[in-house]
């Protein structure tokens, strides 16, 4: 039995839609881990042979990428200098070897050589959070090409209960957010493989037992220069088993994923196995 670096809800309760936004200590804003160097070697091949999908921008919005850039840069120095070799121009990851390169036309992407993290620039443009820039190469079921140059309410427009349950708060809360003050949140879905990179959802006809616990660490860091917003994404995948071992917790688990709406249960791409995974974590010995 092993731990899960961010694990399912064991509390019960249903189902809710909910920012849960907490304090984030500089320290602890980029995440290393025993999977990191085997992530970046995905990335790596990600970036030669799929860039159009993992990487886009708006024009006119380089100062915002430059500031996120050197933030970056200066927090791996600050916390991570034992993993990473770090000047003016570039950052080595020492274990991998890989290199990001700033003072390239796309130092966002470079970032992403070096770092676990999916990096999204967002700009207040016309009162409305607008995403401008990114690098996901790691995606659940969801395109960049159609989010960027939407702002928040137009990306999550597909989320179920997102109009009257988190619509009239997103915008107000993201400019709460301070440069002294970044937060940061988790997300969570259920996925038959364990691939990262799924621009369109993978499915693969698995029992229960065998499906993954995707997490998303989700943090937000705020400019101190302009009305800029750097959105960070840590995925990692885990298999469901590991709950299972545990009768109590696979329980509480089972009845949160029971309250589900239907229309959650598809979005969250659910629809075939859902009760077949609620049975599956009740009868655990």
């Amino acid at each position: 039995m092993s731990d899960f670096i961010y694990g399912p809800p064991v509390d019960a309760k249903p189902f809710k839609l909910a920012m849960g936004l907490r304090s984030l200590d500089p320290s602890a804003w980029l995440e290393g881990g025993a999977d990191l160097t085997r992530q970046l070697q995905e990335r790596d091949e990600l970036i030669r042979e799929s860039r159009p999908l993992i990487y886009g921008k708006v024009s006119g919005y380089e100062s915002e990428i430059k500031y996120f850039t050197q933030l970056i840069r200066e927090n791996l120095r600050s916390f991570h200098s034992g993993e990473y070799e770090i000047s003016e121009s570039s950052i080595t990851h020492k274990v991998s070897g890989y290199v990001a390169v700033l003072n390239s036309e796309d130092p966002l992407l470079e970032l992403t050589r070096v770092i676990a993290e999916d990096l999204c620039v967002l700009k207040k443009i016309d009162g409305a959070w607008t995403l401008v820039a990114g690098a996901v190469l790691f995606p659940s079921r969801w395109k960049l090409s159609e989010k960027l140059g939407k702002d928040l309410d137009q990306i999550h427009t597909p989320v179920p209960g997102y109009t009257a349950g988190l619509a009239p708060y997103m915008t107000p809360t993201f400019d709460k957010i301070t440069s002294d003050r970044a937060v940061w949140r988790k997300n969570w879905s259920l996925h038959s493989t364990s691939d990262l990179h799924q621009p369109e959802s993978i499915h693969e006809e698995v029992e229960p037992q065998k499906y993954w616990w995707r997490t998303e660490r989700q943090t937000l860091t705020r400019s101190a220069e302009s009305e800029s917003i750097l959105f960070t994404i840590r995925n990692r995948a885990e298999p469901l088993s590991w709950i299972m071992a545990r009768p109590d917790e696979a329980k509480a688990f089972a009845a949160t994923l029971h309250s589900m709406t239907p229309e959650t249960i598809e979005y969250k791409g659910l629809t075939a196995d859902h009760q077949r995974i609620v049975d599956a974590l009740m009868i655990t010995p």
